[in-house]
């Protein structure tokens, strides 16, 4: 019995030091103008996308910024809707500037 609760307790503190690892990186969510046709993986910034209908998810260590989105959708290939974690989302005026469309008064030059 003693090896059994030394193996339970060795799982319950790897999972205890495990969980803040997945919580520092917050989940990205690139939602897709039009749905790919089979699941895909694009890789964008050092992060690993994975697509499937309209959503991509991936756990970047960058910022939601519209550079960062530009560089997804020329590696995707595809134009998005949306793109950033749950409450850090780029803002209409930025998801067009990410898709290359002009905003009054504003250049295509952020990059």
């Amino acid at each position: 019995m003693s090896v059994f609760r030394s193996v339970v307790l060795a799982a319950v503190v790897s999972v205890a030091f495990a969980a803040p690892a997945f919580a520092r990186d917050p989940v990205f969510t690139a939602k897709l103008e039009a749905p790919v046709s089979e699941a895909t993986r694009v890789i964008a910034q050092n992060a690993v996308w994975n697509c499937e209908g309209d959503t991509c998810l991936a756990r970047p260590t960058h910022a939601a910024t519209v550079r960062s989105c530009r560089q997804f959708v020329r590696e995707a290939g595809a134009r998005v809707v949306a793109y950033g974690p749950a409450g850090g989302e780029l803002s209409a005026d930025e998801i067009a500037r990410c898709n290359g469309e002009s905003t009054a008064g504003q250049t295509q030059n952020a990059r």
